[in-house]
């Protein structure tokens, strides 16, 4: 974890060395989760792992619920969560599984994501041990942390609208860089319900060039009422 956090660091940093700010985590507003237990990972082929991949790239699309290098049917939980402070941040929540008692049934793994001041994002918590949970019925979800960097990251997307396609929402933004090197972004949609309620949380591996602006495209689930697209991490 430590290593994940110092990689968000730097990336987001540009390379500059500073101290780091963290915001109030009581300013991290966390929404109730929604528990899933499903198929898990998939042909790695199929989202950019490949030799010689950074390592903490790697594991970021293999523990993935939306693919990886395993077909497991394991229970996981997406959740929102709402930065309400007054800075953007990386903000890394974790948890555990509960059972109707409130007993703890399993850790979930930890991420971390860039969520702007006032603006939302969701995060999708599996397992630890890729395991189907059939007592599960709920989560505790923790703050773990909400880092402020120096400068906001800088692939990030612009723009978003979204439109209905025969009762399915499909939502298109520009990706762009505004870094002087190409890089590699894992570009994430999540989709809501008409109640809010996060469906799913689809992702893409994109190469992209220095400067370049580029255009993406996901289409949700029957039922999906609202959508949007953001930078999960990018590696340079």
């Amino acid at each position: 974890m430590r290593a994940w956090l110092l990689l968000l660091a730097v990336g987001f940093a540009c390379g500059r060395s500073s101290p780091a700010r963290n915001l109030d985590l009581d300013r991290i507003r966390v929404d109730e989760a929604r528990l899933r237990t499903d198929t898990v990972g998939g042909d790695p082929k199929l989202y950019g792992v490949q030799p010689g991949m950074n390592r903490e790239l790697r594991d970021y699309i293999e523990q993935s619920n939306e693919g990886g290098r395993f077909s497991d049917q394991a229970t996981f939980v997406l959740v929102d969560a709402e930065n309400a402070g007054d800075a953007g941040a990386v903000v890394t929540l974790g948890g555990d599984l509960r059972d109707a008692a409130g007993q703890a049934l399993g850790a979930l793994k930890p991420e971390s994501l860039w969520i702007p001041a006032g603006d939302r994002r969701t995060f999708a918590l599996v397992d630890t041990e890729r395991k189907s949970r059939p007592t599960a019925a709920g989560a505790k979800i923790v703050v773990r942390g909400a880092l402020i960097p120096e400068e906001p990251p800088v692939v990030h997307v612009e723009d978003i609208h979204t439109f209905d396609d025969f009762g399915k929402q499909v939502v298109q933004g520009l990706l762009v860089n505004d870094a002087d090197r190409a890089g590699q972004a894992i570009v994430i949609a999540s989709f809501h319900d008409v109640k809010k309620q996060p469906m799913t949380r689809p992702f893409s591996l994109i190469q992209i060039a220095a400067k370049q602006r580029r255009t993406v495209q996901f289409v949700g689930p029957p039922g999906s009422s609202t959508a949007t697209i953001y930078v999960g991490d990018t590696i340079y």
